[in-house]
């Protein structure tokens, strides 16, 4: 079914001005700080209920995998859907847009149930390699857990597809609050029902959890005009566009997982007590490293994917530039301020028992260096997101082998000279040569863009 011209002029939308996308950013920014503070208070009641005995640890491998496809795959989707359902409205009007939906839906479920079916039937053979030194016993119970969680998976798949397409209609409050029932759930579960089911209470919370998200992304989808049952229109030109851009930014996504567990790796070639100071000393750039780039990416992503702004150089540059000094000049004072009061900050998280004065004076000396990557990271961001709008998510390839190759050479050089904390900072020289490769491959891209060749 074809759109009218009607149809396709009402489905554009207004002109893009930094001033919106700093409002987009605030809102999501908002929700997701509230939603890593739910998840602190998780942590928090799940450590008074369980303890840190074999009960957690079971949760916490158990969890492992279903956290994989929720943070790797789930996670990329939006960046490959995105800008193909903008396109296809403002081109070819809702129906376009609506069939492109239709079909990713439909990939996005069958896949994920597949993925989950596979995991929980190779369960009994994954799980003795996660945790090797867990009794027969514990590790039965781990695998209960998994069961009890795996249902997550599809959940959180279609619950991804659906606040794609809420923040593709710039419906970002409502998309950014929907996971805010996870941990509110789990919360609920264990104050009621923890002393009596035990850890088994928080896994199907967990999993319950995902399927409130899943109905409530659901319900504002189908306010939003969008139909929740899957319907296969077959592989079009748009599917398979969708899918050559979401391969790389899962592959990207992969590589900064992967790079954290290589800079831990490293860390254990260090003297006692360094894996931990990494640990602990990245504790706090990780959850900022969620809520800022988060909050730019996902507010900037639909703006900057109007095929009028694309063709507009001159226009997204000035929109960008007043957008990215607006957010640096609240990240830099932010970051300054967070840098200067690293080790009281130190003292108060972590300074008691057995974590020593020595102890937090490395911890913090490690948080100095690793909040340095704070503004690069979502400078970082925006491009990448800038990238995705362009459908060069190709390009994150190259990034990604880029970053890998750094992390082993910089971590090794670095850690030589500082010790762990050379590693922290190997992380910011890493984010920024990145960031400086795409932002060079970006102008070239922007430029053939803007001429109508293909980027």
């Amino acid at each position: 079914m074809k759109s009218s011209p009607q149809e396709i002029r009402k489905s554009r939308p207004r002109p893009v001005t930094s001033l919106r996308i700093l409002a987009d950013t605030a809102t999501v920014g908002g929700w997701t700080a509230a939603i890593k503070v739910a998840g602190a208070v998780k942590v928090i009641v799940a450590a008074r209920l369980f303890g840190a005995g074999d009960a957690m640890d079971a949760y916490l491998i158990a969890f492992l995998l279903p956290s994989f496809f929720i943070d790797v795959l789930a996670g990329s989707i939006d960046s490959a859907l995105i800008p193909a359902l903008v396109e296809a409205r403002e081109k070819r009007g809702r129906a376009a847009a609506h069939q492109i939906y239709s079909s990713a839906l439909s990939a996005a479920g069958a896949g994920f149930v597949v993925a989950a079916v596979l995991v929980a039937a190779a369960s009994g053979w994954i799980l003795p390699a996660l945790a090797s030194g867990f009794s027969p016993g514990k590790l039965a119970f781990t695998q209960r857990l998994l069961l009890a969680m795996i249902a997550l998976v599809p959940a959180t798949g279609l619950s991804a597809t659906w606040r794609a397409v809420l923040n593709s209609e710039h419906r970002f409050a409502y998309a950014a609050a929907v996971p805010l029932t996870t941990p509110l759930a789990s919360i609920a579960a264990m104050l009621f029902a923890g002393k009596e089911y035990g850890v088994m209470a928080l896994a199907v919370a967990t999993a319950a959890g995902a399927f409130l998200e899943a109905i409530a992304s659901g319900v504002g989808a189908h306010r939003a005009g969008y139909s929740i049952v899957p319907h296969w229109t077959g592989v079009t030109e748009s599917l398979r566009q969708v899918g050559s851009q979401y391969a790389p930014v899962v592959a990207i996504t992969i590589v900064m997982t992967g790079s954290a567990l290589i800079d831990q790796g490293m860390a254990g070639h260090l003297g006692s007590g360094s894996v931990a100071a990494l640990s602990f000393g990245t504790r706090l750039l990780g959850v900022l490293a969620v809520i800022g780039p988060t909050a730019v990416g996902t507010a900037v992503l639909p703006h900057i994917s109007s095929e009028g702004l694309l063709n507009q150089p001159a226009l997204i540059r000035k929109t960008l530039r007043q957008y990215g000094l607006a957010i640096f000049a609240a990240v830099i004072p932010i970051t300054g301020a967070l840098i200067y009061f690293s080790e009281p900050i130190v003292r108060v998280l972590f300074q008691k028992g057995a974590f020593g004065e020595s102890a937090a004076h490395m911890v913090s000396a490690v948080q100095r260096a690793s909040l340095l990557q704070l503004p690069v990271t979502v400078l970082l961001a925006l491009e990448v997101r800038l990238t995705s709008a362009m459908k060069a998510n190709t390009l994150l390839y190259r990034v990604a082998a880029l970053s890998l190759v750094l992390t082993f050479a910089l971590d090794l050089i670095f850690m030589r000279w500082w010790g762990v904390v050379g590693i922290a900072l190997a992380g910011v020289a890493i984010r920024l040569v990145s960031s400086l490769y795409l932002s060079c491959k970006i102008s070239t891209i922007r430029a053939a863009f803007s001429s109508g060749h293909d980027a």
